[in-house]
Order: structure tokens, then sequence, then C-alpha cells
């Protein structure tokens, strides 16, 4: 029988659906390049304040030797006199500004983007949180949340901090032979919360660089998010396709490299189109064009006989 014959049912749109979720998940974007760029920015500047702002302004306030002393004497936990830590408080002596945090941990949100790729490529959702942002979770969410929780574990990094259970490190068990695997972003400080030990900041460009690396999390987190907002566009868009469609060939109007992304072992289509306004269409047609002009790097989703069009 004639591809172009094939009738649309539930099953039949919510495989295609799905389809076009991965394949528009995997696409690549000017939106992706730009959250490279943001994670690029943020990790130069990760290293740069660290060397220029932190360890000189810290090991100041902290003179290392004198730290390491009253770690010696420690007995760990309440006992201890000094620990390791990444987390400070700043305050400006030029300005009336309260106190500012900078941290050198990752928390949930910079995971999901310095390691977007990563996450992308064992097949986990990293933008969950943004999917469900205001919703109510469900069944769904919950495994999902379960296969991103492990894939962020996996990933073993030790720097990040959200939640313990990704990360072995608590700041007054840090030992020295511990500080490589955190990126050498830790000093002695006096035990104690890092809130305890607000450091003053004399010097304008310092504390510039300080407010440059904070507003670079804020842009890399944002870039993620839009990716997110772009990508989820196009599903919806797709979806509102689908679900007006009666046959195949209607969907093939809009997903023109449906054939390339999808495997179909089957036989039946059919015509009729859906009306929806031009700039979902154009959506749609720029989505197609992008991955025909990246086709290497797009993923073929392989639908096995039966499971689409049985």
């Amino acid at each position: 029988m004639n591809k172009d014959d094939i009738r649309l049912n539930k099953a039949k749109r919510e495989a295609i659906k799905k389809a076009w979720r991965d394949v528009t998940l995997k696409t690549p974007t000017q939106k992706d390049t730009l959250l490279q760029d943001a994670v690029d920015t943020f990790r130069e500047l990760e290293q740069s304040v660290w060397d220029n702002v932190i360890y000189p302004t810290v090991t100041k306030n902290f003179p290392q030797n004198d730290m390491q002393i009253l770690k010696k004497y420690s007995r760990g936990g309440y006992g201890s006199f000094a620990q390791y830590d990444n987390c400070f408080y700043f305050k400006p002596s030029f300005e009336d500004r309260q106190e500012t945090q900078f941290c050198w941990n990752y928390n949930r949100d910079d995971m999901t983007a310095l390691y977007y790729n990563d996450l992308m490529s064992v097949g986990v959702n990293p933008n969950l949180y943004f999917e469900y942002e205001g919703k109510d979770n469900n069944p769904h969410y919950y495994q999902q949340h379960q296969d991103l929780k492990d894939a962020v574990d996996n990933l073993k990094v030790a720097k990040y901090t959200g939640k313990k259970e990704y990360n072995n490190y608590y700041d007054a068990d840090i030992n020295e032979s511990d500080i490589g695997n955190l990126g050498g972003h830790y000093l002695l400080v006096p035990q104690g919360s890092c809130h305890s030990r607000v450091m003053m900041i004399n010097s304008e460009s310092d504390f510039e660089q300080l407010k440059a690396f904070n507003k670079s999390k804020t842009i890399m987190h944002n870039a993620q998010r839009d990716i997110f907002k772009e990508k989820i566009q196009l599903i919806n868009d797709m979806n509102a396709v689908v679900d007006q469609s009666k046959f195949l060939n209607e969907v093939r109007k809009y997903w023109i490299d449906l054939d390339d992304c999808v495997n179909f072992d089957a036989d039946e289509i059919g015509t009729a189109v859906s009306i929806i306004s031009d700039d979902t269409k154009q959506r749609l047609l720029d989505s197609a064009k992008l991955r025909q002009a990246q086709r290497d790097i797009v993923a073929v989703v392989k639908t096995p006989k039966g499971k689409v069009l049985s």
C-alpha cells in the first residue's frame, strides 16, 4: 500500500509526538551555541576571579599558615577550629551595600547548564525543572527526576553540593588531599558559617569582577532556559499539527524531513491539512532546514516495525 494512505490513530499520534520531541531536543540551534558561549565565559571567570580576587583576599584575611595550625589541632565536626570552604561573603567598603555571597560550589541549575550536552547524550532531560515549573508533579516527573538525579550523580562532579547525596564532601571533613578533586577552589578559613566570615573589599575593580562572576552564572542559567522555551514551542507546535491531522501526510507537510528522522517500516498514509498559524508553519519549516544543514549531528529516531504504524 502507498505510504501516503496511512490513517492516524491515538497510538500513532503519540508515537509521532514522542519522535518529534526527541528530534527537536537533539537539534542544535543558535540558542545551544549561546549556552555554550555562556558556559565558556563562566568557566573563564570561575578561574580568573578566583586567582585575581578570591585567593588574595581570603588569604590576606586568613593567612593559610595560621589556618593550617588551627586545622592541625581541630578534632573534627563541632570541635574544628578551621575548615576548607569555597563560599564567601564580601562587602564593599566604598559604597553602602549589603554583603553578597559568592560560591564556587555548583547548585542544581549550574549542573544542568554546565553539563547540558553530557546529560542530553545519556537521554535524560536537563530542562526537567523548567518544564514542570508552576505545574503539579506527576509520576512521569518523578521518574524523570530520578533519571536526571542518577545521571548527575554519575558525572561525579565533586563541587556539586545542591544535594548532599550527589557529593561526598562536607566542608568540615575536607582535607588538603581533596582540593585537587574539588577544582582547587577551596581555602582554609575559621570554623563557622560563610556568612559569619564577611570580608571587606576595598577595590572597586575587584568587586566588579566578583559581580561579573555572579552575573555569568545567571546568564548561563537564562541561556539554558531560552533553549527550553524555544524547543518547547516547537514541540507544542507539532503536537497541535498532529492532533488535528487525520493522515500522516498532513504531518509531513510541516515535518518535511520526517522520513529522515523517523524510520517507518509500514504501509499507509493520506491527505488533508489542518489550519495552523503562519508563525507555527515557519518555525516548523525552519527547524527542518536547520537539521538538514546539520544532518551529520542529528540522530535518526529508529521506530521498530509495528511501534508507530501497526
